[in-house]
């Protein structure tokens, strides 16, 4: 199947008929996995460090939803589009779009509905306060996001993720694009509010196996357009529903 591209326009009188997703910040993170890393039982070995870019549309009163930004190749980006209430979206777009257009369409082809099967996992795991970090003579908040059961972490082979959090950023909810990681803090709130300095993984034998570093980010004004008979927000749509990712 050939990749789906944006289509971005000006705004018209259509815009009401549609599901309007709003963004106030882009994030910019620099993503490094490591070589000889295990996440889980689940993932291969990597075989060299792996380092690139990636993007993030925000809301900082709404953390429902947000839009993962990776590039593709030269000229184009790839962004997956999730509203945990019950819709996703996998599409490419030019780079330069990036940062030109205001409103964002996706055609109904690239949306699809979803519901978190994994919810009942926040009876598995738990955000943990750590004691506060210092990073450049900076204070941030420290959290850890792990297994109640130890024993059962250390038999599945399964990693905990850690957060480092800018203190200075309260203005921002919590962007947590792991379906887990938000079911708890809904549940919970015990999560505290500030964008993500960064976030690693620690395996279950101890190995950090991956680090996310926030580079910087800024404020921006665009939507995200769902046209409505794709909202599957809505209980009358039918869905094409699709599971999401369970665990560390």
């Amino acid at each position: 199947m050939k990749p789906l591209i944006f289509l971005f326009f000006l705004c018209t009188s259509l815009c009401f008929s549609q599901q309007q997703y709003a963004f106030d910040y882009l994030l910019e993170y620099e993503v490094r996995y490591y070589k000889d890393a295990i996440a889980s039982i689940n993932h291969n070995t990597r075989k060299h460090d792996k380092t690139f870019k990636k993007y993030y549309l925000t809301n900082s009163k709404k953390n429902n939803y947000s839009a993962v930004i990776t590039e593709l190749d030269s000229l184009h980006y790839n962004m997956f589009f999730k509203d945990e209430n019950g819709i996703s979206a996998m599409v490419n777009f030019l780079k330069t779009d990036l940062n030109n257009a205001e409103f964002i369409a996706i055609d109904c082809a690239g949306v699809n509905a979803y519901r978190n099967d994994y919810k009942h996992r926040t009876k598995d795991y738990d955000f943990f306060k750590l004691k506060d970090t210092v990073i450049n003579e900076k204070t941030y908040h420290r959290i850890k996001l792990a297994s109640l059961n130890p024993k059962k972490a250390k038999r599945q082979k399964l990693a905990s993720k850690f957060y480092i959090i800018d203190k200075e950023t309260s203005f921002h909810l919590p962007v947590l694009t792991h379906a887990t990681a938000y079911e708890e803090w809904k549940l919970e709130r015990n999560f505290p509010n500030g964008l993500i300095y960064q976030n690693y993984l620690i395996n279950h034998d101890g190995r950090l196996s991956g680090t996310e570093t926030l580079i910087s980010y800024r404020k921006i004004d665009k939507k995200i357009l769902i046209a409505e008979d794709c909202d599957y927000t809505k209980p009358s749509k039918k869905k094409k529903l699709i599971p999401l990712s369970s665990g560390l």
